[in-house]
Formats: structure tokens, C-alpha cells, sequence
């Protein structure tokens, strides 16, 4: 993979902690558990664990059920958005030193991505659900599926990339 790929394979990640919280770093344990994203880094070292692989899809499940419950807060509020850009600059960070590059830069690109997508999918969710009344539980489902589509395209894209020589 190029530097650019790289980094934005990151800032893909920080988007889907912008919509799923807990989604990427399931995606990045996933792949460092399974060998296919290799993290040395000691800092983030433990998502490559497999107990910790099984907890945060656990999360990421449970998080997806919840996001339709009616008494969640706003995403864009200050907790939940820290969360995400911490989740964002945490998988941004070990996938860029999965792939031998900077752990920091892609920190950075998993968390400005996060915190964009973050208000961008809280916008699209409004106008989904004000303008074109869309239920809100439908809208959730699809970006569920949005943030599943991009996991399994980023699985891919990784486990070509370990092939190639």
C-alpha cells in the first residue's frame, strides 16, 4: 500500500468511529488478532489480542442495538464525540503503524475523519428523518450497514495487500 492508501485507509476508520464508535476498533482488532495487520506498536498493542478482537465486536454489536434506542444522546454532544475521536485517532493510529507508517499522522487522519463524519451522518440523520420522513431506526440501519460494507471492503483491501510480495 502507498502512503496515501495508508492514510486514508485510517481516515476510513475514523469515519466509521464517527458513525459506530466501537465499530473500528472491532475492525482493527479483528485484522491484528488474525495476524493480517501486524501492531508492534506497545501502546495499541493489546487490539491484537484475540479476547480483546471478541470484546469490541461485542461492543460494536451492542453499541449498533443501542444507537436505535430513544434516550441515547446526541452523538454530537461533548462525551460522545470525545469518544468517537479518541476511537477515531486510536484505529487511525494502529493501522498506519500496522502498515510501517506513522503511528502520529495516522492519529490525526483517524481523528479529523472521525469527528467529520460524526457531525456529517448526525446531519444526514436529521435531514433524513425532518425532510424526507424517514424513520430514524431506518436511517440507523443503513448507516449500520454502511459502517459493515466498509469493514468488509477495508478486511479485503488488508488481506490483499498481505498477499502481495
Amino acid at each position: 500500500m502507498t502512503d496515501a492508501q495508508v492514510y486514508a485507509g485510517s481516515a476510513v476508520l475514523g469515519a466509521v468511529s464517527g458513525m459506530r464508535s466501537m465499530a473500528a476498533p472491532a475492525i482493527v482488532s479483528r485484522l491484528a488478532s488474525s495476524g493480517v495487520l501486524p501492531i508492534k506498536e506497545s501502546q495499541i498493542s493489546f487490539l491484537k489480542n484475540s479476547t480483546t478482537a471478541k470484546t469490541t465486536a461485542i461492543l460494536a454489536a451492542g453499541e449498533a442495538l443501542a444507537d436505535k434506542l430513544p434516550f441515547i444522546p446526541n452523538r454530537t454532544k461533548a462525551l460522545p464525540l470525545i469518544a468517537r475521536a479518541i476511537s477515531g485517532a486510536m484505529s487511525g493510529a494502529a493501522f498506519s503503524t500496522g502498515k510501517k507508517r506513522s503511528a502520529l499522522f495516522g492519529a490525526l487522519c483517524g481523528m479529523a475523519a472521525a469527528i467529520g463524519a460524526t457531525y456529517g451522518a448526525f446531519k444526514l440523520r436529521q435531514l433524513a428523518d425532518k425532510r424526507l420522513q424517514i424513520p430514524d431506526t431506518v436511517v440507523a440501519i443503513a448507516e449500520d450497514a454502511l459502517v459493515a460494507t466498509t469493514g468488509y471492503l477495508l478486511l479485503k483491501a488488508v488481506q490483499n495487500d498481505s498477499k502481495e510480495p
